[in-house]
């Protein structure tokens, strides 16, 4: 697995610039990284603090570069960069709604969007359009980060390379994710944001 490869090789310098690449493009995978260094954590390979530290670093500055280019760019710029990460002919329509539903509660959902895949990554799109100030944005960034970093490290520490059959842990992790997205998703589609767009 390269993930794997990466960070024997190149060990924390490895988790930093994998994590910037996944704060910017959401690739690779975060979950899966964090796991597999924390299964390093608990064969003696890595720091726990390192990894988590570190890795909170590299994709908070990930999610500050895609932050300083939307606030530059504008939502034409950034919805190029959404379709061509993700394919879709109504990008710009999505994320007006995303835009819209964020721009009502910016901080609350600037935190729990962070510790929501794949919202995660590209929350920090609306953030800079919405151009929410660097002191509330890096702060916020940088703790849902350690969050996601802790508790997936934790789990490849724990579980090891059978992350797959964590249980309990991962059913309430996941659960909680899901409710957070179908709650914003009804947002994102509720008739007073669709009337909003057709303005």
């Amino acid at each position: 697995m390269y993930i794997e490869g990466i960070i024997l090789t190149l060990s924390y310098f490895g988790i930093l610039i994998l994590m910037i690449s996944n704060g910017i493009i959401s690739f690779p995978s975060s979950q899966l990284l964090y796991i597999i260094s924390g299964y390093f954590v608990f064969k003696g390979n890595l720091n726990f603090f390192f990894v988590v530290l570190i890795g909170a670093l590299g994709h908070s500055t990930g999610n500050f570069i895609l932050y300083e280019i939307s606030k530059k760019k504008g939502l034409k710029y950034s919805t190029k960069f959404i379709k061509f990460i993700f394919p879709m002919s109504n990008a710009e329509r999505e994320i007006k709604k995303f835009q819209i539903v964020f721009n009502k509660k910016k901080v609350f959902w600037l935190f729990f969007g962070k510790l929501i895949n794949p919202i995660k990554t590209f929350i920090s799109i609306p953030a800079g359009i919405a151009k929410i100030k660097e002191s509330i944005f890096i702060p916020i960034v940088y703790l849902t980060s350690l969050i996601w970093a802790i508790i997936f490290t934790l789990i490849g520490y724990f579980f090891g390379k059978s992350y797959k059959n964590f249980g309990y842990i991962g059913a309430i992790v996941f659960s909680l994710a899901v409710l957070i997205m179908i709650y914003f998703y009804k947002l994102m589609n509720s008739k007073e944001v669709i009337e909003e767009i057709g303005k």
